[in-house]
This record gives C-alpha cells, structure tokens and sequence, in this order.
C-alpha cells in the first residue's frame, strides 16, 4: 500500500512526497531531499523514516517547531490522516491512492503544462509561486519582451460562466487604477479555460518571507515598519477613492524591495472577483487557510459579509502587527477556533513578544484591530495621517 505525504497549504500546495525505504529529510536547504520554499521552515526541519511497518516524523530541533494535528512533537510515529505542520505547509499523512486532495496534485499538472506555452500575447517561462486561485507565472511580453508576472485563474475557475463575468467585471473597474504602490495591472482576459491577469514584475519578496525571518529573531525597526505601512495606507486611500475595497490586504498580497519606497500592494479586488471566501478551510480537518488570521471580525462571516474601507484598515493594522511581532495577532489549529479569537479575543500586547516601539505605534496598530469597525480609522486617509505624523514626530523620513 503507497505511503505518501501531500502538501495540503503552503507555497509548495499541491506536492506529493512518495516515502519509500529510506528516510527524507523536510527543509528549506537544498541538502535535503524534499526543499521546500515556505519562509517559516527551518533550513533542515525534520525527518520522516521507516521504522519497522510505521513512519515517525522527528522534529530537528528546529526554530518554529514540528506539530502532528495540532501538537507540537520532537518524535510520532504516523497514522493515515495525521496532519503535520511545519511552518505554513501543512502536510497529511495518507496510505493509500484515495485523497480528497488528488486534485491538487492535478493542478500542479496543468500548471507545467503552461510552462512554455503562451497566453493571449505572454509566453510563460516559469512558475513563480502558487495561490489558492491559481498559479502566478514569470512570463514575456512578446509585443516588447519586456518582464511581466502573469496570474492564471484554476482551469475549473474558467468553465463557470457567472464566475467569468463576475471576474471581467471585476478587472474593467480595476484596470484603469494605478498608483505608485498599486501593483500595475498591464492586462486581463480569458483564453480558453484560463482567466488570466498580467502584471507588472516586481523584483522583490513578499512580505510574508520578510515575517517568516523575524520568527527566526531577525527583528523589523519600527521605523522601516512605519514606512512601509504608510505607503500602503497611500495606496489603500486612492483604491478607496475610486470605490474599491482591497477584502485581501495579508503578507501574502504585498511585495517589498530592498527600499521600503518599492512597497506594492498586489490583487486588488482579486477576491471580489473569484469570490474567495477566508473562512473555508483547506482541509477536511478545518484547517484555517493563511490569509484568515488578517481578515477582520466582520470579513468572517464569509463572501455575503457587509464591508467598507475599515475592513481593509483592519487587515492593515494585522499584517503591521505581524510586521513587528512576527506572528499575526490571533492564531488557531482550526478555521472556528480562529474566528472565534478573531472575534472575541484582544490581542496580545508588544512587551509581551519584547518588541519596543513608541505608544503612537502600538496604540494606532491596536485601534486599527477594533472589533467594531466604528472603533477604528474610519477612512484611509485617518489612517495615513496618523502614520504620517508619527514619522514627522520620529524623523522617519517618507
């Protein structure tokens, strides 16, 4: 009977490990036998090896831990259906061909697929990362050969008639936005069974890698922190200007160069347009998927939800905590455990993880996370000026 482990979340969504009679090694490092691009792994994490009939998966010491269904582990010894997180990939444990997730597996097929092909007038060269939606691709302009990053839709995504319209919609409101920390939006359409989105291409990483080394103690100055937030606060005020709300605003959707002034903000209205819902889980077991630790309380109760600017503010206000902690404010082993922590719970304060910032900071950071959405800045431009006028009180220069 095959023994496997399958990536269910994570920068590598979609990998199947076939274990075998030797042991393999789990880590960021290209020593091991299974690299894997999630930040949040240790460069050599863990080991799973053949002992007797079983497989035990051995923690190696590492910075953020090994844990198998919830519980932190330095050795376990496998059963089918065990979920192992290490980092932000979430593995499962499975013993045979029958797995809810063999689709996932199939995704990353289509995706190679494309490698080399071309989209409308792109040609794609490599896959850069995958999301929840699709896939993003390094591609070439071929009108000009000049460097694009191009989003394509899920294939299934393309064969739902209301949900294509939904997305053209959708991009016709957004195509004519730019901005300076706006990701430029260079094209959409549909070719075939894929909805597609050309961008500009960054050269840079996204925030999430940036938080993945501050749990490894590679700390944020505040003031860096400050900067970025107020470019993107900047950018949040003119999307809300022309009467679009971001519902996406996480580590995820935000690329940073090596000079806080390249900050941009990514997917603007990519989530009303595939109607991605944050509370849906990405596993049988309610895994919570990773952008759900940043949507705000009233951003839970799912794609009917009513929402304004202050929700955006809010998923600001979380990822400028996760900036400066490392970790969002709440965190939970399930998607109902999450929010209700979402809802309920305050967050923890700075001392409490020895981050020091001035009282400004932490106090515009904690009124961005209100429960009530009439307890926070009411409108981008608040939240910018409050950014602004720290810096000037700092002399952080913008």
């Amino acid at each position: 009977m095959a023994k496997k482990l399958i990536v269910l979340a994570g920068p590598d969504e979609g990998r199947v490990f076939e274990l075998g009679s030797d042991a393999m090694m789990f880590g960021r490092s290209r020593a091991t036998d299974t690299p894997l691009t999630d930040p949040h792994v240790s460069r050599v994490h863990c080991q799973v090896l053949p002992e007797g009939g079983d497989y035990v998966v051995v923690d190696f010491d590492s910075a953020s831990g090994t844990f198998v269904n919830g519980k932190e582990i330095d050795r376990h010894v496998l059963v089918p259906g065990d979920l192992i997180r290490i980092g932000d990939t979430h593995m499962q444990f499975v013993a045979d061909e029958t797995t809810t997730r063999r689709s996932a597996a199939k995704d990353a097929d289509w995706s190679h697929g494309l490698v080399g092909q071309a989209i409308s007038h792109y040609n794609i060269t490599a896959p850069l990362a995958r999301g929840k939606t699709g896939y993003i691709f390094h591609a070439q302009d071929m009108r000009n050969d000049a460097d694009v990053a191009l989003k394509v839709l899920n294939p299934e995504f393309g064969k739902d008639e209301k949900k294509v319209q939904r997305f053209v919609d959708a991009m016709k409101i957004i195509l004519p936005i730019q901005h300076p920390h706006l990701l430029k939006i260079l094209g959409a359409g549909k070719t075939g069974d894929f909805c597609w989105v050309a961008t500009e291409y960054v050269a840079g990483e996204s925030l999430l890698a940036v938080i993945g080394r501050i749990q490894k103690g590679r700390k944020l100055d505040w003031k860096g922190v400050i900067k970025v937030a107020a470019y993107l606060a900047r950018a949040l005020e003119f999307a809300h200007s022309k009467n679009v709300i971001h519902q996406n605003v996480t580590p995820q959707n935000i690329l940073v160069g090596k000079k806080p002034n390249n900050t941009k903000l990514t997917d603007l209205m990519l989530a009303t347009a595939t109607e991605e819902d944050p509370t849906k889980p990405i596993s049988a077991a309610g895994l919570p998927s990773e952008s759900l630790p940043y949507m705000s309380p009233e951003r839970t109760d799912g794609p009917g939800a009513t929402i304004d600017g202050r929700t955006d503010v809010y998923s600001l206000g979380a990822t400028l905590f996760a900036m400066l902690t490392g970790s969002p404010p709440f965190r939970g082993g399930t998607v109902d455990e999450l929010i209700e922590r979402i809802r309920l719970d305050s967050a923890h304060h700075f001392h409490s993880y020895k981050v020091e910032t001035p009282v400004a900071v932490e106090k515009l950071i904690r009124q961005c996370l209100a429960k009530r959405p009439q307890d926070r800045p009411q409108i981008a431009s608040d939240l910018r000026n409050q950014l602004e006028s720290i810096a000037s009180v700092h002399g952080v220069p913008l």
